[in-house]
């Protein structure tokens, strides 16, 4: 993100920009049942991962979700709920930061599931990753406080 003539962000171009971002992610993460589909229906071979694997990838899971919980439930309120006076270029560009790894990571929980299916695992171990790392990402579209509290 290049910032404007002055060196700072302006707080609506980082929400716009929040937006794009978040779309093209949501965007993506709406494609990733196709070639699962696919696998399925055509199948690659019948190789299914050890249940151990299975666990730990649905760890490496659910400890990436929570870490969105933690930044869009915690962080983000944090920034703006600050009794001391901020400056509202700062809160920006940290709300950018915390939003753009708030995407990441519910990305990331939707592709350990995503690395489930192709590994043929159970459905029940894929499917939970994948609607989780959905819903993450639509908690974490992006809201800013008005304008006059930023």
């Amino acid at each position: 993100m290049l910032p404007n003539s002055r060196g700072t962000l302006d707080p609506k171009t980082v929400v716009r920009r929040l937006r794009i971002i978040f779309a093209v992610m949501f965007v993506s993460l709406c494609l990733y049942p196709y070639p699962v589909v696919f696998l399925r229906l055509h199948g690659v071979g019948d190789t299914y991962p050890n249940h151990t694997a299975q666990t730990g990838i649905l760890a490496a899971g659910m400890l990436t979700g929570a870490v969105v919980l933690y930044l869009r439930f915690v962080r983000i309120p944090d920034l703006f709920s600050s009794a001391e006076p901020t400056n509202r270029q700062v809160l920006a560009a940290r709300a950018l930061t915390y939003y753009i790894l708030c995407y990441v990571f519910s990305e990331a929980t939707a592709l350990f599931g995503f690395v489930l299916a192709f590994m043929r695992a159970d459905s029940r171990y894929y499917v939970p990753l994948y609607i989780a790392g959905m819903l993450l990402m639509v908690v974490c579209y992006p809201r800013l406080p008005s304008s006059d509290s930023i």
